[in-house]
């Protein structure tokens, strides 16, 4: 049986081998985050292609953001969702009182509401939202002080 040598506390440690050993770990790390970025990615193609907004895990949560949407490419339901709805869904382009120029809004809750109307509503909606420009997040989950200890 080989013992293996223990690591020297840091104190007792030259500067070459303290900045050694901070090198080796920023390698280290650099490959995690690179492998955790293809994860990542993985997951949100499966997401867009899934039209997924969460995915359950026990450790991890994992939830897609908001899409951007293409106002000019919505405008052109105007004429077909009724002018009823179409106040509930758009903002026209408006200063504020704090005179900041604020362009054309749509509150997609409403606006997805539309599709209801028809494929033809529904293709334009879908051809004005960019999936891909979602914000995938992941971040790992509390752990109980019981699972920790345990």
């Amino acid at each position: 049986m080989v013992a293996e040598p223990k690591p020297k506390p840091p104190q007792t440690l030259s500067n070459d081998e303290l900045l050694d050993q901070y090198a080796g770990l920023s390698r280290s790390m650099s490959h995690l985050v690179a492998a955790m970025g293809q994860i990542e990615m993985v997951l949100h193609q499966r997401m867009v292609g899934n039209s997924t907004k969460t995915i359950d895990h026990d450790e991890v949560t994992c939830q897609m953001g908001t899409a951007t949407t293409y106002p000019d490419m919505l405008m052109s339901l105007r004429e077909t969702v009724g002018e009823e709805r179409w106040t509930k869904g758009f903002t026209p382009a408006h200063q504020e009182t704090k005179v900041v120029d604020v362009p054309d809004k749509f509150d997609m809750r409403v606006v997805n509401g539309w599709k209801s109307l028809g494929n033809h509503v529904t293709d334009v909606i879908d051809h004005a939202t960019d999936p891909y420009s979602a914000k995938l997040t992941l971040r790992l989950k509390k752990q109980s002080t019981e699972e920790v200890t345990a």
